[in-house]
């Protein structure tokens, strides 16, 4: 056979090839797209159990804060009486003893942990350890440095005096015009992740029917 009669055979596996190799190359970035996807996609489930844990540490703080048992210097177990919410504040209170403590919302408003700014700056709410003593490692706690694989901050939580309509016992039940009203205690935290915008909120709700003890009935 003359060279001129295999030429076309030559430049048809030339084309062969180079689909082959655009067939190879569109796998490969196909691999890596989604290795990259999956990268993300672990980073950010351990940014949101990083938060969830933080949000969790932070429920934790303040049933301590609420019922004790809390030994510390600054703790404010006295404040909180199913039976006297005097010291809760409309709209929180900012400042002392009282911060962090949120009056009822009153009927038709939203309550406070829907309106309130958790952030590092609103003396609305209280940072971990506050008022317990305890501590939590976080980015925020060590002069803004990278947190690592720590939460970007600490995390915060309010607690707010939610008045107790149905009893915590099913034969005790009250009605909304009782002479004596006693109240549940809500507890909001929030927690945050390795990245800041990472948020995670929980809520619990606390029974204290009286004053803890040693403190005035």
């Amino acid at each position: 056979m003359s060279a001129a009669g295999r030429s076309p055979q030559r430049g048809f596996s030339l084309i062969v090839v180079l689909l082959m190799l655009v067939i190879a190359m569109v796998l490969g970035i196909g691999a890596a797209q989604l290795s990259l996807v999956g990268e993300r996609s672990a980073r950010n489930d351990r940014d949101a159990e990083v938060a969830f844990q933080a949000a969790e540490a932070a429920l934790v703080d303040a049933e301590r804060d609420v019922l004790g048992p809390n030994p510390a210097s600054a703790q404010r177990l006295c404040l909180f009486n199913g039976t006297d919410v005097s010291a809760f504040v409309p709209g929180c209170g900012v400042a002392g003893m009282q911060q962090g403590l949120c009056a009822p919302a009153e009927v038709g408003d939203k309550p406070p942990w829907m309106t309130i700014d958790f952030a590092a700056g609103n003396a609305r709410s209280v940072a971990y350890g506050t008022f317990t003593g305890q501590s939590y490692a976080a980015g925020d706690d060590a002069a803004k440095a990278r947190a690592g694989t720590l939460p970007a901050r600490s995390p915060r939580y309010i607690v707010e005096a939610v008045r107790n309509f149905g009893g915590w016992q099913s034969n005790q039940l009250q009605s909304a015009s009782a002479g004596k009203a006693s109240y549940l205690f809500r507890v909001t935290a929030i927690g945050y992740g390795m990245q800041e915008d990472t948020q995670v909120v929980l809520q619990t709700n606390l029974y204290k029917p009286g004053a803890s003890p040693g403190c005035p009935s």
